[in-house]
């Protein structure tokens, strides 16, 4: 999806260590219950920052649930509404769509242009 190659991209030049942006998706096993697809995680550290899927809420709601048992941060990336939802444990949804920069507290110094990440390809 071109959309996540974006997001990877920008996140990859906007922070610096100690945090990390993944290389490739990824499925965890976190235990005999617990496993998760993330189509990117940015760690500092062996901890997760920020893990990020494709989806909207509420369709994706169970995945975010289980996200957020490791991860306080979860966003979904819709590509058919061309929008990012942001998942934060104990506070409301953000929907972040085009035109607007989103900005997050776990990645201090980024600041993803939405638009960017749905622009037709060039």
């Amino acid at each position: 999806m071109i959309a996540i190659a974006r997001l990877r991209a920008q996140l990859a030049r906007q922070l610096a260590p100690p945090l990390a942006v993944s290389e490739a998706p990824r499925q965890y096993v976190f235990d005999e219950e617990s496993a998760a697809y993330a189509e990117i995680d940015v760690r500092r550290g062996e901890a997760f920052a920020v893990v990020i899927g494709v989806g909207s809420l509420p369709s994706e709601q169970f995945v975010v649930e289980v996200w957020h048992r490791f991860v306080a941060e979860v966003w979904l990336v819709d590509p058919t509404d061309e929008a990012i939802y942001v998942a934060c444990a104990g506070a409301p949804v953000r929907v972040v769509g085009r035109g607007a920069l989103l900005r997050s507290a776990a990645l201090p110094g980024a600041a993803i242009d939405v638009e960017a990440l749905f622009a037709p390809p060039s």
